[in-house]
């Protein structure tokens, strides 16, 4: 019962702070207005805290580069992090990821490898649904820890690693870091421009620029087309810092037959002008079903969940029914969701897993910019 109640009130608060209000007097969102003034006010002390040198930082042996936000939600910060750590391999770095894993089972004493770079070593419940979805790319190392210093210990001891990319990491002040990268939604870069619980954001722009060494615009209009600049003006706040457009390119991950037979290659354009239903549980929802329907499939249903949400049998069973019912040709899911999902489970329907890129608009300017930071 408390368990429901608090699920219910999460998904309140997640739906008001991610619109634009005017709160009424006595309302709720006029309490969330209040908790959001309370919550600046110690962010203002915690950030004054660590530039006074009063809250002394951890400093890991190598260079650390985090990737964060300053809203609450999905920017992007996994798709650019895998990004990062791919150009780095190329530069001959060799990088490894070190990750709070939001929602995993180690406790804050602890840290664990989730994956080597070469095998998983965890699952997803373990590590949290980011650094699952990374470490089974099989690329580089992915280190999970809510004390980042203490994962980046266990990597140095146990890993060749010689750079260390923070995900989600702009808020994690406790280590010290040698570049903050800073992702911004293109459309909505500020949310409703409120703090956390009334808003999406964790700090304001203006506690934030002094510690921004580059900003990333995800999401934009892709090539030259549309409006080149972000809904809410950033210039005025970021004046001098580096700025990069990117777009979210969509892929396809897997493709699986009805029969569970194993995985057919194939393409995004082997999807268009099919039926489909959808189900997703990430920070945007719309945008997964604005994404697929940008590359030409028909959604028939979208079954939304919460973001990290924990899927269970009836869940498949549902989403497995509705696409019979609706007289589907195919399942859509992201990549986030298909890690957490139960391999033995029947579709009956092509099941049709979308991953995410980044790619930027201009990638030499951001790989020469990367490199003047990391040479400095």
């Amino acid at each position: 019962m408390i368990k429901s109640l608090l699920a219910h009130l999460e998904k309140r608060i997640t739906d008001i702070s991610g619109k634009d209000y005017s709160p009424a007097p006595l309302s709720f969102e006029q309490v969330l207005v209040f908790c959001s003034r309370i919550y600046q006010v110690v962010t203002k002390l915690r950030l004054w805290g660590y530039e006074k040198k009063i809250i002394k930082q951890q400093n890991l042996p190598c260079l650390v580069i985090s990737i964060g936000n300053i809203t609450a939600g999905g920017a992007g910060k996994t798709p650019m992090a895998v990004y990062l750590a791919e150009t780095l391999m190329e530069m001959g770095y060799r990088p490894a990821v070190l990750s709070r894993g939001y929602k995993g089972r180690l406790d804050k004493y602890s840290a664990g490898i989730a994956g080597d770079g070469e095998q998983v070593l965890m699952d997803a419940e373990t590590a949290g649904d980011e650094p699952f979805m990374m470490a089974g790319r099989k690329r580089f190392p992915v280190i999970v820890g809510r004390n980042r210093y203490l994962a980046g210990q266990l990597a140095l001891e146990r890993l060749d690693v010689d750079v260390f990319i923070l995900d989600d990491g702009f808020q994690h002040m406790a280590l010290a870091r040698d570049l903050n990268l800073v992702l911004f939604d293109h459309d909505r870069p500020l949310g409703n421009g409120r703090m956390l619980p009334a808003g999406r954001l964790r700090e304001t722009p203006g506690m934030s620029a002094g510690r921004t060494h580059g900003v990333i615009l995800t999401r934009c209009p892709d090539g030259s087309q549309g409006d080149p600049e972000p809904k809410a003006p950033l210039h005025g706040v970021y004046r001098g810092t580096p700025l990069f457009r990117t777009c979210h390119k969509p892929f396809l991950l897997n493709f699986f037959s009805g029969t569970n037979s194993g995985v057919r290659p194939g393409c995004l354009g082997k999807l268009k002008n099919k039926k489909a239903v959808l189900f997703s549980g990430i920070a945007k929802n719309r945008a997964f079903r604005e994404t697929v329907t940008e590359f030409g499939v028909k959604v028939l249903k979208h079954l939304e969940f919460m973001d990290h949400y924990r899927y269970k049998r009836a869940d498949f069973l549902k989403i497995r029914n509705q696409a019979t019912e609706s007289g589907a040709e195919l399942i859509l899911t992201t990549e986030k969701d298909w890690v957490k999902m139960d391999r033995t489970f029947a579709w009956k329907t092509d099941l049709a897993v979308i991953g995410i890129r980044i790619e930027f608009e201009n990638p030499g300017a951001f790989n020469r910019f990367l490199k003047s930071k990391l040479n400095t």
